[in-house]
């Protein structure tokens, strides 16, 4: 229900409380970008993107990540996606009676990131598709890349996989 009340929004802003180490957690319970699996994968950003030159490569780690292959190196993913991309396109294009996609780690965020790149592919230019998906990458010591890159600390940046 609380999806819906928000279905003909344009732009949805979620207002975050700050903890004492510098992270950032959004304030409403249920309906956020970091809860549930099915929050995931129904939210997406209000301004689109077109995907450049390596748009489509972080597609592919996005849901190759979000299917739990994400102990794979990024290679593994792409090669990953390139071998179920009829599966992709086939889960995309009729979700209930193709239902691989229900079997993945995040099934929400596998169907709309798969219907995202089957949509890319058919726009028939990869590259200026305009996508509005968010692709989930990891850090390593958050708080300290963030510390680095506010101080300008070329030497703190480097011992935190940030430069």
């Amino acid at each position: 229900n609380i999806a819906q009340s928000f279905k003909n929004v344009d732009s949805l802003y979620f207002p975050h409380n700050i903890d004492f180490r510098g992270r950032a957690y959004p304030i409403p319970p249920h309906l956020n970008h970091m809860g549930a699996d099915i929050s995931r994968g129904i939210l997406e950003f209000s301004e689109g993107r077109a995907l450049g030159p390596n748009g489509m490569y972080w597609l592919k780690v996005h849901l190759a990540n979000v299917m739990g292959k994400d102990k794979c190196t990024f290679e593994e993913r792409i090669e990953f996606v390139d071998s179920i991309v009829d599966t992709v396109h086939r889960c995309a294009e009729d979700p209930r009676n193709n239902i691989e996609w229900i079997q993945s780690e995040n099934p929400w965020q596998t169907l709309a990131v798969m219907k995202e790149v089957s949509r890319a592919f058919k726009s028939g230019d990869v590259e200026n598709y305009v996508t509005h998906c968010h692709v989930h990458l990891d850090g390593s010591c958050n708080g300290m890349q963030h510390y680095a890159a506010f101080g300008r600390d070329a030497k703190g940046a480097s011992k935190v996989s940030l430069a």
